[in-house]
């Protein structure tokens, strides 16, 4: 079963990356990104670090004042560019989450916090996807 899990793992990677890629296609080419949407809704796209063949980068979408308060959603993400494969690091302040937790636990996270986060992050890059978000990258200042 924890086979099954890896390869399921792998495949949200992979699928993760190819999303990435189609909203930023500039970012494997050695770009530094600032990204924007369309409207109020945006997301910012910013390159944390950038090595031979990985990219660091997070994301985040601001709030509206109203919703300030619960946090802006942000995520920062490792890009494998030669296993075409991305990885979550860390979700709003949580970090390296391992691929299993009893449950309940202190810190009150999913059992399989590690697959959640990194099924959001699909999600979320396909809601952009979806809404037609052109992202145009900048060099970053």
């Amino acid at each position: 079963m924890e086979i099954l899990n890896g390869v399921a793992m792998a495949s949200i990677y992979e699928r993760n990356f190819g999303r990435l890629m189609a909203l930023l296609p500039s970012l494997a080419e050695g770009e530094s990104c600032t990204t924007l949407g369309r409207g109020t809704r945006r997301v910012r796209v910013e390159v944390l670090e950038r090595h031979k063949f990985t990219t660091i980068v997070r994301l985040c979408e601001p709030l509206p004042v109203s919703l300030a308060i619960i946090g802006a959603p942000t995520m920062t993400v490792r890009v494998y560019h030669d296993a075409e494969v991305a990885e979550v690091l860390s979700y709003q302040n949580q970090r390296r989450f391992q691929p299993k937790y009893d449950y309940p636990n202190a810190d009150m996270l999913q059992v399989r916090e590690k697959r959640r986060v990194n099924e959001f992050l699909g999600e979320w890059l396909e809601f952009c996807l979806v809404q037609s978000r052109v992202f145009s990258a900048s060099a970053l200042l």
